[in-house]
């Protein structure tokens, strides 16, 4: 009898145990499966800042067949582009004289004879400032004053924006927080709940003209993506 009840709470063991084990593989397949219900969202934010660098450059070019007189001619410009630059406001730090670059006609041209002048030189000067508004007032009459100078310039400005580090944080946290309200709406419409965040990824930051008109206005934007579990 001794073995007979022994058997039997072995058996009983082993069939409670199966019981147990078979709950709790359930138990363990329906979480999972609720794991599988999931929602992917996007955030957007956006933020209109002023640019706070400009980098304003004026080229021009030269030829002549004399290449002393052509080197000569240049450091004449260059000094009355700087002498202009100075008397109108900009530091001797804000501007930078780039090296000339000089070619020699001759050497790829299928007929030098219809080459007036052997040699050319293109000149590049530099402004790095912080004051945007000296810059879009003298590119109004630069350009026309070098004219009485002799010197046939062009001119070009781009306007940057150097402080996204600063705002990098909160722009982020914006971005989280409209992919939360998106994500809320999605389970709302879908009869469900938002549970936690199972994934994230935040995306380039892009810096841009507010328009072809403005482009000392920046528009700064970030999207980030982000995947929650519904429940």
């Amino acid at each position: 009898m001794v073995p007979f009840k022994k058997n039997m709470i072995q058996g009983g063991a082993i069939v409670l145990a199966a019981l147990v084990l078979g709950i709790f593989m359930v138990c363990t397949v329906k979480t999972l499966k609720s794991y599988d219900d999931t929602v992917k969202v996007r955030g957007l934010c956006e933020k209109e800042v002023p640019a706070d660098r400009v980098v304003w450059r004026i080229s021009y070019s030269e030829k002549n067949n004399d290449l002393a007189d052509l080197r000569n001619t240049i450091r004449r410009n260059n000094d009355v582009i700087v002498k202009l630059l100075r008397e109108a406001g900009f530091t001797e730090e804000e501007v930078k004289v780039g090296n000339a670059s000089y070619d020699d006609r001759y050497t790829y041209a299928n007929n030098v004879s219809q080459i007036t002048f052997r040699y050319q030189a293109n000149q590049t000067v530099t402004v790095f400032t912080k004051n945007l508004d000296l810059v879009r007032k003298l590119q109004q009459t630069l350009e026309t004053d070098l004219v009485n100078q002799n010197i046939l310039a062009n001119s070009w400005a781009d306007y940057q924006y150097l402080g996204l580090n600063d705002i990098k944080p909160a722009m982020i946290a914006e971005s989280l927080e409209n992919a939360r309200v998106a994500a809320d709406e999605f389970a709302k419409n879908s009869h469900s709940k938002i549970g936690k965040m199972r994934t994230a990824s935040q995306g380039y930051f892009e810096v841009e003209d507010l328009d072809e008109n403005t482009p000392q206005v920046k528009k700064v934007r970030v999207v980030t993506t982000v995947e929650y579990y519904l429940k």
